[in-house]
């Protein structure tokens, strides 16, 4: 599967901001992630992405370096993951998103 972020039309700080953004459960995953680290079960009942579905994301949201792993060494071993700065400056983002749709949406 071809990174979509590796389009030439990337070129475009908005384009690539959108084709990052637009791909399935990004916004769902980095939402419940800026509260802070989360286990793989937190973010799968959090949002109800399928296991299967939730751990190809995440793997793809870690190479884009908008997530950290972390390895927890517990018995059996458990895993967290957290948005790097990159991730988290993705917050100016929902917070304008939120603020339009009180402005602008219909109650």
């Amino acid at each position: 599967m071809q990174d979509p972020l590796s389009d030439e039309r990337l070129g475009c700080p908005v384009w690539a901001t959108l084709t990052l953004l637009n791909q399935r459960w990004t916004l769902h995953i980095v939402r419940s992630l800026l509260s802070g680290k989360k286990r793989f079960n937190e973010l799968s009942r959090e949002n109800g992405i399928n296991p299967r579905t939730l751990r190809e994301r995440l793997k793809q949201l870690e190479a884009q370096c908008i997530i950290t792993r972390s390895v927890i060494s517990t018995k059996p071993p458990n895993v967290e993951y957290a948005l790097t700065d990159k991730g988290r400056a993705l917050n100016d983002i929902f917070e304008a998103l939120s603020h339009w749709g009180r402005n602008w949406m219909c109650p």
